[in-house]
C-alpha cells in the first residue's frame, strides 16, 4: 500500500482554510490552566454563524433509514447527529458544522477544519474539571443483553447512566460474539443519549481483539508484514461498520518467557519480527486508505490502536502472569529490561504511516523487579514515575495512557480480581493520585471512583494550578483520540450494512488463505504431506474425538474436532466411542460427561485405516486468572510445557526466587522485640506441575499403537505457546502447527491441496531443563528440539514440499536478535 501523508479534515485545503495567524492557543470560555500552545490562533471563536441555508450552501443532509441525520459537506467532513439530541446544524462560510455544545454558536472544538490538536485543547480547556472526571474512567459493560440494552456493570449500573456522569468510554466485550446489527443498533443509541449531553462529547466504544479472522501469532508464524497490514485495514473496517472506535491491542509484548500464558496474543519472541508485525498492524488499524491504496491517514475506516502492555509484560519470574498477584513481577536476569522495550518505541512510536504513532497505549500491570529499584519504585506500570516517563520524556508521547483494568482495586487473596501492585496498602483515592500525577490519563475498565479524593491529595501534592493542568492534559490526550478517528463529526453507523460488513470479511477466501499461510510444518517423513495428484477417492482416516471443558454457554463434553459434514469431505471417518456419563449434572439434572468417559479405537477398529489425524491442543497447566498459573494460593509450582508429569528438581532450577515481596518479621534482641525486613522466596524448586490435558497425549500415543504400520500418523497441534514435542514426534510421520487457528484449515495442508509456508514465531525446547535455564527477559535462548528427521525446532523453521524452508523471510528474520533500541 502507497504510504502518503494527508490530513483527515482539510484544514490544508485553499478554497476551506482558516486565515489565522499562528499564535498562541486560546484558553477557551473557562478559566482553566493553559494545557498546550498548538501554534494556532484560536481567539476568534466561537463564531457567529450564518443564516442556515442561505447564501453559497455547500451541504446538504438526509435521514438514514436508522433514524439518524447524515449532512454531507462538498469536499468537507460528513457529519452525523441524532434528531432527538436538541444538536441543530450551524452554517459558516457555506459549511455545516454541528452545535455540540448548543450555544448557538461555532466552538473551536466543533469546527472540523482545525486540525484535532488544537480542537482537543479547546474542549479539554473548556470542560469543567468534574465533568472530565468521568472521561477518566475507561468503563466496562460487560456485553449486549440478547434485546440489544445495556449490559449491567459488576455494580449494577447500565452504560447510559454513567454517561450522565460523564463516562464517555467503555469496553464492550459483544465485539464478534454477538449479532452485527444488534452491535451497530446499541452503538447509535449510546451515541444519541451523548448528544443531548453538555458538550455533545461522542462514545468511544472499545473491543478487545476477537473480530479479526486470524489471531496474532498465528499472523507472526507468516513472518510477513504486509499480510499482517491487510488483515488489520480488513479487521478496522468491520470494527467501525458496528461502532468500535478503539481497539485494546495489539499486543507488543515479546514473548520472551515461554511458559507465560498470554503469548497468544503475541506476535512472538523476536524483537525485530515483533517489531514490523506491531508496525503493520498498528498502520492497518489507523490509517483510512482511498480506493487505490493511497495511505489517507485518520479517516472514516480508522480505529485507534491502544498497543499494550507497555513496556513489555512478557517477563513474568517462571512464566507467572500478572493479573494474579503471584505473577505481579516481571524480572530481567540478562538486564533485558531495553529489549522489551524495542516493539514499543521502535515500531509502535515509528510507524512507517501517515498516522506515524500508535494513538494510546496501555500500561503493564506488573512490577518491574529489582533489588536497586533500578526500574523505578517497585509499583505497578500505572503508578510508576519510571515507567511512565520513558513514554512521556523520553519518547514525548502525547498520546491517551490509560491503565490495565481493575487496578484501583483492594486486592483480597482468593477475591474478585484486583490489580493494585506495590501499592495494595494504599487508598483508592491515593492510588488514583498516584497513577495520574506518573501521567496516565485513564483508569481501564473502571465505572466509578473517589475522584474528590484523588484531586484534594493531587491539589496537596502538586499546588492547584498543576493539579487542574494534569487533569486538562488527561482530557486532550482522551478526546483526541475522538477527534483523530472523527466521532465528533459522526459517530454514527449504517445498521442494516454491519452483518453483510463483518461477514463478508470473515467468510473471504482471503481469511482462508492467510490461515492456511500461518501453518508451520515441523515433520514430512517420507513425503507423508504432498501435494494432491487430483485423486477423489477417499482415504479411511482414525479421528480421534477431543473433549471439551464446558462454558457458561456450553455443557462439557466429546466431540470431534472438525465438523464431521466436513470431514466426510475427504475422508471415511473411524473415531471413538462414548460410555455412559459420569460428571456432574448439569442444570437440567443431566450428567456430563467427564475425560475419563472415552472409549479409545483399538487396534480392531483401526485395522483398515490409511491415517489417523489426531488434532490436539499443547498442554495446558492448572490455574485460574484469580490465583494465577505457578500458583494454588498456598505453594509455588513449576508452570510446565509438557504433557508428563514434570518435577523440578534440577540444577536450572532456582532454588531462591529473583522477585518477591518484603516483609517484616520478628527477630531476637536483647533489648526487647524487633522486627526486620525479608524477601518472600517464590522458588517451586522440587514441586510437580499439574497439566490437565493429558488425555490428548494419550490419543496420539493410542493412535500409534493401534493403527496398522501401513497406515501414516498426522500429528496437527493448535497451539497458544511452546511446548516439548519429545512425548510423540519419533511416532508421528507428520507434525502440523497452527497458533490459534480453526482446526478445519488443517485440512488444506493435509490433503495438499496447499503447500505450507508457515515459520516458527516460537523456538521449541529440547526440555524442561532447557526451559528452567533460559531468561524470562531475552528472546531465543533456549536450546531447542531435534527431531528423528534431524531438523532443529528452531525460530524460523519450517518445512515446505521441498524440505526446510530457505527465503527472504529467513534471511531477513533468523539473524542474531536485536537487544538494543534502533536510537
Amino acid at each position: 500500500m502507497e504510504k502518503k501523508k494527508n490530513k483527515r479534515a482539510l484544514a490544508a485545503t485553499t478554497a476551506i482554510m482558516i486565515g489565522a495567524s499562528t499564535i498562541g492557543c486560546g484558553t477557551g470560555s473557562t478559566d482553566g490552566a493553559l494545557i498546550e500552545d498548538t501554534g494556532v490562533d484560536t481567539s476568534s471563536y466561537p463564531l457567529t454563524p450564518e443564516t442556515a441555508g442561505e447564501g453559497d450552501v455547500k451541504w446538504s443532509e438526509e435521514t438514514t433509514s436508522d433514524g439518524w441525520i447524515k449532512v454531507t459537506n462538498e469536499g468537507g467532513e460528513t457529519l452525523g447527529y441524532s434528531p432527538d439530541s436538541g444538536v441543530q446544524i450551524l452554517q459558516y462560510d457555506g459549511y455545516a458544522f454541528k452545535d455540540l455544545n448548543q450555544n448557538g454558536k461555532i466552538d473551536a472544538y466543533e469546527d472540523w477544519r482545525l486540525d484535532d490538536k488544537t480542537r482537543a485543547v479547546d474542549l479539554a480547556t473548556q470542560l469543567p474539571v468534574e465533568q472530565i472526571f468521568g472521561l477518566m474512567l475507561h468503563g466496562d459493560m460487560g456485553s449486549i443483553e440478547a434485546d440489544g440494552s445495556d449490559a449491567s456493570n459488576r455494580d449494577g449500573d447500565k452504560f447510559s447512566e454513567l454517561m450522565e456522569k460523564g463516562v464517555r468510554s467503555t469496553l464492550n466485550r459483544s465485539a464478534g460474539s454477538t449479532d452485527n446489527k444488534l452491535f451497530a443498533t446499541w452503538n447509535n443509541n449510546a451515541q444519541a443519549t451523548a448528544e443531548a449531553l453538555d458538550y455533545g462529547v461522542p462514545v468511544s466504544i472499545s473491543s478487545n481483539p476477537g473480530i479479526e479472522y486470524v489471531n496474532d501469532l498465528a499472523l507472526a508464524a507468516t513472518f510477513d508484514p504486509e499480510v499482517v497490514e491487510e488483515t488489520y485495514v480488513d479487521a478496522s473496517k468491520m470494527y467501525r461498520a458496528i461502532g468500535v472506535s478503539t481497539l485494546l491491542g495489539p499486543q507488543a509484548d515479546l514473548a520472551t518467557e515461554p511458559r507465560w500464558n498470554r503469548i497468544d496474543g503475541t506476535f512472538g519472541e523476536d524483537p525485530a519480527l515483533v517489531t514490523d508485525m506491531i508496525n503493520s498492524a498498528i498502520s492497518g488499524l489507523q490509517s483510512t486508505y482511498s480506493e487505490d491504496g493511497e495511505d489517507l491517514g485518520w479517516g472514516t475506516d480508522s480505529v485507534v490502536a491502544m498497543m499494550k502492555h507497555f513496556p513489555g509484560d512478557g517477563a513474568g519470574e517462571a512464566g507467572r502472569e500478572s493479573h494474579s498477584e503471584s505473577g505481579k513481577y516481571t524480572v530481567y536476569p540478562n538486564d533485558g529490561f531495553e529489549t522489551l522495550l524495542i516493539p514499543f518505541i521502535d515500531g509502535g512510536l515509528n510507524l512507517e504511516s501517515a498516522t506515524e504513532e500508535s494513538a494510546a497505549a496501555m500500561t503493564s500491570y506488573s512490577i518491574a523487579y529489582s533489588d536497586t529499584q533500578e526500574y523505578g519504585d517497585l509499583v505497578g506500570t500505572a503508578f510508576s514515575n519510571y515507567k511512565i516517563g520513558l513514554l512521556r520524556d523520553d519518547n514525548n508521547y502525547d498520546g491517551l495512557l490509560c491503565s490495565d483494568w481493575f487496578i484501583l482495586k483492594d486486592y483480597t487473596p482468593g477475591g474478585d480480581l484486583a490489580t493494585p501492585w506495590g501499592m495494595e496498602d494504599a487508598t483508592e483515592a491515593e492510588r488514583m493520585a498516584a497513577a495520574f500525577e506518573a501521567g496516565l490519563d485513564q483508569i481501564g475498565g473502571c465505572n466509578s471512583a473517589d475522584f474528590e479524593g484523588a484531586y484534594k491529595i493531587m491539589q496537596d501534592d502538586l499546588g492547584k494550578d498543576e493539579a487542574e493542568n494534569v487533569i486538562r492534559k488527561a482530557a486532550m490526550h482522551i478526546t483526541l483520540t475522538y477527534f483523530k478517528s472523527g466521532l465528533f463529526e459522526n459517530a454514527y453507523v449504517d445498521v442494516n450494512a454491519a452483518n453483510e460488513i463483518v461477514s463478508g470479511f470473515k467468510s473471504s477466501d482471503r481469511a482462508s488463505e492467510i490461515e492456511a499461510s500461518s501453518i508451520v510444518m515441523l515433520k514430512n517423513s517420507d513425503n507423508t504431506i504432498k501435494a494432491t495428484d487430483g485423486s477423489t477417492e477417499k482415504l479411511t482416516v482414525y479421528v480421534p474425538m477431543v473433549y471439551s471443558a464446558g462454558g457458561w454457554d456450553s455443557a462439557a463434553g466429546w466431540s470431534l474436532p472438525i465438523d464431521e459434514e466436513e470431514l466426510s469431505k475427504t475422508y471415511n471417518i473411524v473415531t471413538d466411542t462414548l460410555g455412559e456419563p459420569t460428571g456432574e449434572a448439569d442444570a437440567d439434572g443431566n450428567a456430563t460427561y467427564t475425560t475419563d468417559d472415552i472409549i479409545r479405537a483399538t487396534a480392531s477398529d483401526l485395522a483398515n485405516v490409511d491415517m489417523a489425524l489426531c488434532i490436539i491442543n499443547n498442554p495446558v497447566n492448572y490455574g485460574s486468572e484469580a490465583t494465577g498459573y505457578g500458583y494454588d494460593g498456598t505453594n509455588y509450582y513449576p508452570i510446565s510445557l509438557q504433557y508428563g508429569e514434570y518435577t523440578a528438581d534440577s540444577d536450572s532450577v532456582r532454588k531462591q526466587s529473583i522477585s518477591g515481596n518484603t516483609n517484616s518479621v520478628d527477630v531476637e534482641d536483647p533489648y526487647g522485640g524487633a522486627t526486620a525486613l525479608s524477601k518472600e522466596n517464590r522458588s517451586y524448586y522440587g514441586n510437580s506441575s499439574e497439566i490437565t490435558n493429558t488425555y490428548e497425549l494419550d490419543a496420539v500415543l493410542n493412535a500409534a499403537d493401534n493403527i496398522p504400520s501401513s497406515a501414516k500418523l498426522v500429528v496437527c497441534v493448535n497451539a497458544d505457546a511452546p511446548m516439548i514435542f519429545s512425548e510423540f514426534e519419533d511416532k508421528a510421520d507428520a507434525i502440523l502447527m497452527g497458533f490459534g487457528i480453526n482446526n478445519s484449515a488443517f485440512l488444506d495442508i493435509v490433503n495438499g491441496n496447499v503447500e505450507p509456508t508457515g515459520l516458527l514465531p516460537l523456538q521449541m525446547p529440547l526440555n524442561m531443563e532447557t526451559v528452567e535455564a533460559q531468561a524470562e527477559d531475552t528472546p531465543r535462548d533456549m536450546e531447542c528440539y531435534v527431531d528423528s528427521d534431524g531438523n532443529t525446532y528452531d525460530f524460523g523453521f519450517g518445512l515446505n514440499y521441498s524440505g526446510v524452508i530457505s527465503d527472504e523471510r529467513t534471511e531477513k528474520y533468523c539473524v542474531e536478535p536485536v537487544l538494543s533500541l534502533s536510537k
